[in-house]
């Protein structure tokens, strides 16, 4: 699937906000961009661009770049404000 001339390939691999939390694990099934973290999975649903939410969460999150084009990680944005920032680890 292509969302605004990307790839949800980009977004593939192991995403870890500290390294004594769980890996989130991002990855593509049946054409539709879906994230699991332990026992828990779902759709990440795109919203523009490098921009996605959950279905049951009024935050988002918007993957970040390097100057190629590389995805280095995310921000999810609460929605009481606050930012979290996870590293793209794989």
């Amino acid at each position: 699937m292509i969302v605004a001339g990307r790839s949800y390939k980009d977004c593939v691999g192991e995403y870890q906000r500290r390294p004594e939390d769980d890996v989130e694990t991002i990855f593509v099934k049946d054409g539709k961009l879906r994230g699991e973290a332990g026992v828990e999975e779902g759709e990440w649903l795109p919203a523009g661009g490098d921009t996605f939410f959950f279905k049951d969460d009024l935050g988002a999150s918007t993957f970040s770049r390097d100057a190629q084009g590389r995805v280095t990680g995310y921000t999810y944005y609460r929605v009481d404000g606050q930012e979290i920032h996870v590293k793209k680890t794989k």
